[in-house]
């Protein structure tokens, strides 16, 4: 053997052995790869399984949640025990049908996911308890909401498969109503003279319409209509003025809405989203009907009317007028005298609802009885514990002939006014089913400090509300009589403030003739022009009104005022909202969000106890 053959034996040798080595590093490898092959496959089929549970533990959160019976701001609803909650079921009644509830130290619901003929079968458990601290309240106020916290619990086991489980944080939140700067069950249009700025929350059951006739500036981090959004007006085919539109919050930039950018453009959604990055959203963008909790009647022996802490009926059918109010258990019938002229009657010559004729001696008043609310107070001796004031009149004829755009020759209308209210005696909610009058400045913020603040919640309900200046007179609301008013000039306003929620009716738009818009849904009368009225609170219309039916016209009552109207801020802390409407006006609608879920281990868990 020569040398290089001895060389070439050595390194054929080493090779071989380096092959070796090879072949059993890579037996060893793909043995460890099957292993590790089996476990990811166990794993995920545990995950999938747990997180299959959440779903559905989502699911029946959001159902329990948005069910249409529920009717109170913080609604019992659970899913442990034996008990019915506020949706009228028990726990084990929300099972799905391959469910079981199982009642024990722990309650949970179970089923089983089958995986085939060759690997086993998973069960699964999940739980939902209060995700508070144990024995506190799950529901909880914070600023604008109210929030039930959910834990969701979720398990999965199989032999040769092993165990996992994950836990997640539920909130069902509902917002108050009386968030909206603007809530609307039909049609919403905004069509103002003068500029104006709107600042809030803003949305409309139907199709919402934004013009202008000079420049209409709109700040809000949620605009949403359930149906379309269109540049320009519903009574006929104009574009007008100029409209901006904040982007992404009401503290973001403005950002103009062209005359096309609406609905109707094929690239609407892609205009809407650059734009307004999801301020903006009709029902092509994911916007949908808000279902605001039905308003409980306030028609005479409704639930305003016997649930009041003073009723107030007017019976004008005798030679004087006589007051039945019914408060503290009892009814008193009194004269105006007797009550120290906290009721008193006047006529107020509205020329929407009484348009001056021919013969301005021939028109008709509207009878209305005078509410000072602070001598009502002391007449009585007396203010509701719980705010609510009812009102009513036997004088009053509904518009019934069927025709929604022009107002019914028989109907009569009548209604209350009232006055004096620039501090109200205590938190207030002024209920009639006739039109209301405010005459002046009403509730008034006097201090930044909410402890020093005579500010009270306070709403209006009403077939419609129209807003009277500091500078109002009923003797000279007849000004187009000569003989009251030689010059026929409008009467002058005076720029006046008025802090409340407005929930009230208006009458629709048709082709040719407009309903007067949003800045018209509190009404006006007297020439504005150069004044201001300051508005903090809410505009709520879910219904048409039914006695102030006239039609709307400009020039011939009223001038444009300069409108500031915003949100109320204290309306952010539900303590402060209206007598009333904490209970019995909740949320348009529920929100169910979720925290991502995370991994848990086997002895955290309270459910993941296999092993019987």
């Amino acid at each position: 053997m020569n040398k290089r053959q001895g060389s070439a034996l050595v390194f054929v040798s080493a090779l071989s052995a380096l092959m070796l080595l090879i072949a059993i590093t890579a037996s060893v490898n793909t043995v460890s790869d099957v292993s590790i092959t089996n476990e990811e496959k166990a794993r995920t089929q545990l995950e999938f399984a747990c997180e299959s549970a959440l779903n559905r533990a989502r699911a029946k959160i959001e159902q329990s949640f948005n069910n249409n019976l529920l009717s109170n701001l913080e609604p019992d609803i659970t899913f442990q025990g034996t008990s019915a909650d506020d949706i009228g079921l028990t726990p084990a009644a929300k099972a799905f049908s391959d469910e079981a509830f199982n009642s024990g130290a722990e309650d949970y619901y179970s089923f089983i996911i089958n995986t085939g003929a060759n690997s086993p079968n998973i069960q699964v458990r999940y739980s939902i308890t209060n995700g508070r601290p144990a024995g506190e309240d799950p529901w909880k106020r914070s600023q604008g909401f109210t929030t039930n916290k959910l834990t969701i619990e979720t398990v999965a086991y199989a032999p040769d498969y092993g165990w996992l489980g994950m836990t997640e944080d539920a909130w069902a939140r509902r917002t108050s109503l009386f968030m909206y700067q603007i809530f609307f069950e039909n049609d919403l249009e905004v069509l103002p003279g003068p500029n104006f700025n709107l600042q809030g929350l803003i949305h409309t059951n139907e199709d919402l319409y934004l013009n202008s006739n000079s420049t209409l500036n709109i700040y809000t981090d949620s605009l949403t209509s359930a149906g379309d959004i269109y540049r320009g007006r519903l009574d006929k085919n104009a574009v007008g003025g100029t409209v901006n539109i904040t982007t992404g919050d009401k503290d973001g930039n403005l950002v103009k809405m062209e005359s096309d950018d609406d609905s109707e453009n094929d690239d609407w959604i892609d205009i809407a989203t650059s734009n307004w990055s999801g301020t903006v959203k009709d029902s092509s963008l994911g916007a949908t009907r808000q279902e605001a909790p039905d308003l409980r009647s306030f028609e005479p022996g409704g639930y305003y009317d016997t649930n009041s802490g003073i009723s107030i009926y007017v019976d004008t059918s005798g030679t004087e007028t006589l007051y039945e109010i019914t408060y503290e258990g009892s009814t008193v019938v009194r004269t105006s005298d007797e009550l120290g002229g906290a009721l008193t009657e006047t006529e107020v010559y509205d020329y929407r609802e009484n348009p001056s004729g021919g013969d301005p001696s021939l028109n008709d008043p509207v009878k209305v009885t005078n509410v000072d609310v602070n001598l009502l107070k002391n007449a009585l001796g007396y203010y509701p514990d719980n705010g609510v004031i009812y009102m009513t009149r036997d004088d009053a004829v509904a518009d019934t002939d069927g025709d929604e755009y022009n107002p019914d020759p028989g109907r009569n209308v009548a209604g209350f006014k009232l006055v004096e209210g620039e501090v109200l005696p205590n938190a207030t909610t002024f209920v009639s089913d006739l039109p209301v009058y405010v005459e002046g400045n009403f509730n008034l913020h006097t201090s930044s400090d909410p402890e020093a603040d005579t500010w009270k919640p306070c709403a209006v309900v009403s077939d419609a509300i129209t807003l009277l200046s500091e500078n109002w007179d009923d003797s000279k609301s007849n000004w187009k009589d000569p003989a009251v008013n030689p010059g026929t000039n409008m009467p002058s306003a005076a720029s006046t403030e008025f802090n409340l929620v407005l929930i009230t009716g208006n009458v629709p738009t048709r082709s040719g003739q407009y309903s007067g818009g949003f800045e018209n849904f509190p009404r006006f009368l007297e020439s504005w022009s150069g004044r201001t009225v300051d508005i903090s609170g809410g505009f709520i219309q879910l219904f048409r009104s039914k006695y102030a039916t006239g039609s709307w016209s400009y020039g011939n009552y009223y001038r444009a005022p300069n409108r500031d109207w915003k949100s109320e801020p204290r309306f952010s802390n539900l303590n402060d909202l209206p007598p009333e409407f904490v209970d019995m006006f909740p949320s348009a609608a529920i929100s169910v969000i979720y925290s991502d879920w995370s991994l848990i281990n086997r002895d955290e868990s309270d459910i993941g106890d296999f092993s019987g």
